[in-house]
């Protein structure tokens, strides 16, 4: 694919994007970014950091014309977003892909959302066909002509988003957190086909949480509160660590590795690659040094390894969810099941980590907990009864909470108080305990019920929406809690803020299971991993046994904690290093003292 000819006046060619002291306020006091001025070159990788609310999806949509300015000026290629005989041509030329697939998909078989928009633009019917299995073979969808978008997991659903795009062979390409659903194999499947597209001369805009996709950049600009703070190369950018982390943002695992490697008196140089920090290494550690360390294990430690710090189940708790050879259709043909003979067992007071690549059956297999799915196979019980009795699914709705991706798209209500308080008035309960649980959830997930209560949800920043709606689950005082990728599309600092409330909780003895996609949080959460691949059972184990096998969850389409990855290279490289599960703060001490 090569990107599409767009014509600009001579003068400007060189830059595709051009914001001219460009202002934007959607209230008309509180401006989202001011006088703010950044040009973008033709052919250029840019990947655009902040946390949320700094101005990076309003940029976004301020470049393909979806948004004007209120004062300055906004050029896409060479022509101003504000003037409305411009506006087909930027569109045409400038595709967007929003964060949320759900807002993006228009059609109800995958064929005809990927034909939308080149068919719009006027594609002969002869090759849009040829343009749609070429998009979608590009986001590994090969085959998914046919299949109802409303069937496809939320991962699919990005793919086929970005197939809609590619299918209409923009000039500039704007990713909005579009991997923030993908699986590992997923996003770096996006990466691999942005860097071919970046060859082949498409200009590319990517924002994004995931440091990983920024290192791959040609450049990386910062924003803060509408503003540029950091811009350049990503090897610059990223390596300052410091002024990241007080954006709330994160520092790339090497470069924080290389940092604590420094505090600890290892020479390395800081660098955003972990191949690179791999070989510094391994330089710095002679064979004889090695040798001289011959166990770890044996030396005493100052920081514990995450699993020695994770306390397991005890055997004979109680089971609260129990699956007896489950599997489900959607569609009841036979090679479509989304599960495939599942046996599982959820305890009372453990948290359950739920992997597995897109389209695995992960959703599925959460929404069968409370029965708004039911089997077409098998059996779910909760507290032993099968979930297919009316009484017991009853029961389960109220017992098992679930909370969907992106929650704030569950808030509805006029005010926090009304939306909070929906679930306790529904199970049939008095005003005034219906008061004690608003006041009680709200204060779980860190919110004041006097500055938040009576205002509209919608009012509250993301974060807070969120919170407002795990509240709302909190309310129903479940027994299980079940998140669905709960810090899904987050900045790092709400991630962080989120993942602690979560864990806050199971502390206070709330069994929890939480299907995530990254690696990272489930390790540092859950006792015990179950891993879906392709409707089936992959694994079921605690989190160092699961992570042991890189090669093996690699080749399903995931992959391992960061942290787990670069140990487990060195191990392959004969370092002696332990078989648990390694944190940031335990690599660091192992591996400086292999080294000093």
């Amino acid at each position: 694919m090569t990107a599409s000819p767009v014509t600009t006046s001579p003068a400007i060619a060189q830059d595709f994007v051009s914001f001219q002291s460009a202002s934007f306020t959607y209230d008309g006091t509180s401006f989202v970014f001011r006088d703010l001025s950044l040009q973008v070159p033709q052919g250029q990788f840019l990947c655009l950091l902040g946390g949320n609310g700094s101005g990076k999806s309003t940029t976004a949509k301020c470049v393909n014309a979806l948004l004007t300015p209120d004062a300055g000026r906004v050029l896409t290629f060479g022509q101003d977003t504000a003037d409305p005989e411009s506006t087909y041509f930027i569109r045409s030329n400038a595709g967007l892909v929003f964060q949320n697939p759900d807002d993006q998909l228009v059609a109800s078989l995958v064929e005809n959302d990927v034909a939308f928009g080149p068919e719009n633009l006027g594609v002969p019917t002869e090759e849009l066909a040829q343009r749609v299995s070429t998009a979608l073979d590009r986001v590994g969808l090969q085959g998914f002509q046919q299949r109802e978008t409303a069937a496809l997991s939320g991962g699919q659903k990005q793919r086929v988003a970005i197939a809609g795009i590619l299918a209409m062979d923009p000039a500039l390409l704007i990713l909005d957190e579009a991997s923030a659903m993908l699986d590992p194999r997923g996003r770096e499947g996006l990466l691999r086909l942005c860097q071919e597209l970046h060859q082949a001369g498409l200009t590319i805009i990517m924002i994004t949480h995931f440091m990983e996709e920024a290192a791959q950049a040609q450049r990386v600009v910062v924003l803060d509160d509408g503003c540029i703070c950091l811009d350049g190369p990503p090897e610059e950018v990223l390596t300052h660590t410091e002024e990241l982390q007080a954006l709330s943002l994160d520092v790339p695992f090497a470069a924080s590795l290389s940092l604590k490697l420094r505090q600890r008196g290892v020479t390395v140089t800081p660098c955003i690659q972990e191949e690179e920090l791999v070989a510094q290494l391994v330089r710095l550690a002679a064979p004889e040094k090695k040798e001289s360390v011959r166990n770890v294990k044996g030396v005493e430690r100052t920081v514990p390894l995450i699993q020695e710090c994770q306390e397991n189940r005890p055997p004979d708790t109680p089971v609260l969810l129990s699956f007896q050879d489950v599997s489900f259709s959607y569609t009841n043909q036979e090679d479509l099941w989304a599960l495939r003979h599942i046996n599982l067992d959820v305890h009372e007071g453990e948290f359950l980590g739920v992997a597995g690549h897109t389209g695995s059956g992960k959703s599925t297999l959460i929404q069968l907990m409370n029965r708004l799915l039911t089997p077409t196979e098998g059996q779910v019980r909760f507290r032993g009864q099968d979930l297919a009795a009316k009484e017991a699914a009853q029961q389960a709705r109220g017992a098992v909470g679930l909370v969907f991706q992106y929650p704030e798209y569950q808030l509805f209500a006029a005010t926090v108080y009304d939306d909070v308080a929906f679930g306790p008035r529904n199970q049939g309960l008095e005003d005034a305990e219906v008061d004690r649980r608003v006041r009680k959830a709200l204060a779980q997930v860190g919110l004041d019920f006097e500055a938040v209560a009576r205002k509209s949800p919608f009012q509250l920043s993301g974060g807070q929406q969120r919170r407002v709606a795990l509240a709302g689950v909190l309310a129903m005082e479940p027994q299980v809690l079940v998140l669905d990728e709960p810090a899904a599309g987050l900045d790092p600092q709400g991630r962080e803020e989120l993942l602690a409330l979560i864990r806050r909780l199971h502390e206070q003895g709330l069994t929890c299971v939480m299907v995530s996609h990254a690696m990272d949080d489930i390790a540092k959460l859950a006792d015990r991993i179950l891993v879906l691949n392709e409707g089936r059972v992959f694994a079921d184990d605690i989190p160092a046994a699961v992570f042991a096998d890189q090669e093996a969850l690699h080749a399903i389409g995931l992959g391992v904690p960061a942290v787990q990855a670069l140990a487990l290279q060195l191990r392959q490289r004969g370092w002696p290093l332990d078989q648990a599960l390694y944190d940031e703060d335990s690599l660091a001490e192992d591996v400086s003292r292999v080294i000093l």
